[in-house]
């Protein structure tokens, strides 16, 4: 090799070592371009007219939506309206389109899809809703529940103590004013041996009638159905109070779990 072209390689590889050294130390601190992009104004639309098709690709109408609970066989609700109120039809029947429309409460569900003719296409699970963050509260907050517990008083237990709630359910503490604003309610998985009322409490365990509900859902269901209750009246804003799960049934033996809050508007 040319002794110059060696005697350059060496001088290159010198001035690499000693730039790199004085970048290790501290001593050259080369500031490195950073590229900015304008934030976007707007974000993309959601699919809110979903459409769909069989595996050869026409519209499928008429076909069917099977919800269950994710992991299981046991039919779960979704519905019509974004307050909760107006449940679909279970299975919800495709329009002649291939259209629906389906609000899913606070839960996570398996979908089954069929054609027409009864034939499963696909089936998704877990298909899963999603609570937004506002203001540091979620919309969503999940007191749980024990579905191995079983649910025998007649009235709700009295006291407002963490004890007097129901079995695997927390407690939710927080000041009103620091909810976002809407409605709020109670959501979950309610079911009764003999077919008669389980009914779940949402209570102040703070303010002295920790066994008024403030919002109650029921279910006579033997299997075990999502039940939603009526809005939620939170106590006056300005304090941070705490609130529970209380449980009981017209009689024999309930269960009730995945109890969440959920803010529906």
């Amino acid at each position: 090799m040319d002794p110059t072209i060696v005697v350059i390689i060496r001088v290159v590889a010198i001035l690499f070592v000693v730039l790199w050294l004085l970048s290790v130390f501290g001593v050259l601190d080369v500031p490195v371009p950073r590229v900015r992009y304008p934030m976007s104004a707007g974000t993309l639309a959601p699919n809110v007219f979903p459409r769909l098709f069989d595996n050869d690709g026409f519209v499928l109408a008429g076909g069917f939506i099977y919800t269950y609970l994710a992991g299981t066989t046991t039919p779960t609700s979704t519905y019509t309206d974004a307050n909760l109120t107006v449940p679909n039809t279970n299975p919800i029947v495709l329009s002649a389109g291939g259209t629906y429309t389906a609000y899913l409460p606070a839960n996570s569900q398996k979908w089954i899809l069929k054609d027409a003719s009864g034939v499963t296409l696909a089936t998704v699970d877990p298909v899963g809703s999603i609570g937004l963050v506002t203001s540091g509260v979620y919309d969503i907050f999940s007191f749980f529940g024990d579905p191995t517990s079983p649910i025998s008083a007649t009235s709700y237990p009295s006291g407002a103590t963490f004890d007097k709630c129901h079995a695997g359910t927390t407690i939710f503490s927080i000041d009103s004013a620091n909810l976002a604003s809407g409605t709020y309610k109670i959501t979950g998985m309610v079911l009764n041996a003999a077919g008669v009322a389980t009914t779940v409490a949402i209570v102040n365990l703070s303010d002295g009638s920790p066994d008024t509900p403030l919002a109650t859902m029921s279910s006579t269901s033997t299997t075990g159905d999502t039940a939603i209750s009526g809005a939620i009246s939170f106590a006056a804003g300005g304090t941070t109070k705490t609130y529970g799960i209380k449980t009981q049934v017209s009689s024999g033996v309930g269960f009730a779990w995945g109890i969440q809050l959920i803010k529906v508007s």
